[in-house]
């Protein structure tokens, strides 16, 4: 599934957005040590955690976007360090169970299509 069909669908807000891509998988997690260990890669992250160690995963596991939920500060040199490597970030007031839900509900729509 396009990153632009989650970002649409879901009204994400985008923060950083150096390109568009092939979004294949998901993954929801907090704890940093769990997402590099069963994130997939081409996938989006859903996460609270915005700050610079959240890139540096992104980047060791092949993340394309990191969504931000529940409003939470990004700071600058977070969105600097996206830019340099360009991670897509995504912001959004909504929770991430909330999250998780719209873009699963989408991905089995999409796979139910295909």
């Amino acid at each position: 599934m396009k990153l632009s069909e989650i970002i649409e669908k879901c009204k994400l807000q985008k923060v950083v957005y150096p390109a568009d891509c092939e979004i294949k998988a998901g993954y929801c997690g907090d704890l940093m040590s769990d997402v590099m260990a069963h994130a997939e890669p081409e996938s989006i992250w859903i996460t609270i955690q915005a700050h610079k160690n959240s890139i540096a995963v992104a980047l060791i596991k092949d993340i394309k976007a990191i969504v931000f939920t529940n409003s939470v500060p990004i700071e600058q040199e977070v969105i600097k360090k996206a830019e340099e490597e360009n991670i897509n970030l995504l912001h959004t007031p909504k929770n991430s169970f909330t999250i998780c839900g719209e873009i699963y509900s989408m991905m089995e729509e999409k796979t139910d299509t295909d």
